[in-house]
């Protein structure tokens, strides 16, 4: 695992070099938008990682931070209590629940050249145990983590990237390694509870556990790029509501319009 991660970064790195030196017009056009689109932080990101022999992922950090906050606190739970990350088709999908709520974020596997992204995952995707990422790491940007499970974060108040510092997420669950992301029972499926439509129309009152709108609403203050603003969608007083709001990354690629996004279930009013 640790090697596709790695192949993959080298292969970033390097279509940057092509990039660089490729003369043909249709390329040199894919170029100056790839190099638009790439900071120096970016670069410093793909060289890192394709250092590091035991890197297993490589993931944006903040939006890591996000999902935590959603997942369970309840032992009992066990599952629960990690944020996941896998991928779908052309997309990976950072997500996390406590079974009330259900939190995700989705990201590109590939840039807009068709090249490979700067984020890896192992194929069997990777079980970060939250309660140790819930806690914010200031400026942070990056979080690569090891085969033995030490998530690192790098970072800094300029536009380069610094190790911040580390936590051990390994030994939860019979969670120890990244060989075992595979080996402890399935992530609950969260797509299939989005719905795929809104009308928009309850039909009558409807109502929130209001400590859940309040960290929620923490979260998008802290990470949009509209700070004072959440979108609410649903279709009914007693079906699933998803607020969602826009994300201001801080590297990588993310798409044209990353957004956070929270499945709410509504707490029924009784007469």
């Amino acid at each position: 695992m640790a090697d596709g991660c790695t192949e993959g970064l080298r292969a970033f790195s390097a279509a940057l070099t092509g990039c660089l030196t490729t003369t043909t017009t249709t390329t040199t056009t894919m170029k100056a938008t790839t190099l638009a689109q790439l900071s120096a932080a970016d670069l410093q990101a793909a060289e890192l990682a394709s250092r590091s022999g035991d890197c297993c992922a490589v993931l944006p950090y903040w939006p890591i931070w996000a999902a935590a906050q959603f997942a369970s606190t309840d032992r009992n739970k066990e599952l629960l209590g990690f944020v996941h990350v896998w991928r779908d088709g052309d997309a990976y999908q950072i997500e996390s629940t406590d079974g009330h709520r259900a939190f995700r974020y989705r990201f590109p596997a590939y840039g807009a050249d068709g090249m490979p992204s700067l984020w890896r995952i192992p194929d069997a995707g990777v079980l970060l145990y939250a309660k140790p990422l819930r806690k914010a790491v200031s400026y942070g940007k990056l979080l690569t983590v090891t085969q033995d499970l030490r998530a690192v974060f790098h970072g800094g108040r300029k536009e380069g990237l610094a190790e911040l510092s580390s936590v051990n997420l390994s030994g939860f669950f019979s969670v120890h390694t990244a060989a075992d992301f595979g080996k402890v029972g399935s992530y609950p499926n969260l797509n299939q509870l989005w719905p795929q439509s809104f009308s928009n129309n309850p039909g009558k009152p409807w109502a929130f556990n209001a400590r859940y709108l309040r960290e929620w609403c923490a979260v998008v203050e802290k990470l949009s790029d509209d700070r004072t603003v959440t979108r609410c969608e649903g279709n009914g007083a007693t079906t699933p509501f998803v607020f969602s709001a826009t994300y201001a990354p801080r590297i990588g690629q993310h798409g044209e319009t990353p957004r956070l996004e929270l499945l709410l279930m509504p707490v029924v009013i009784r007469a």
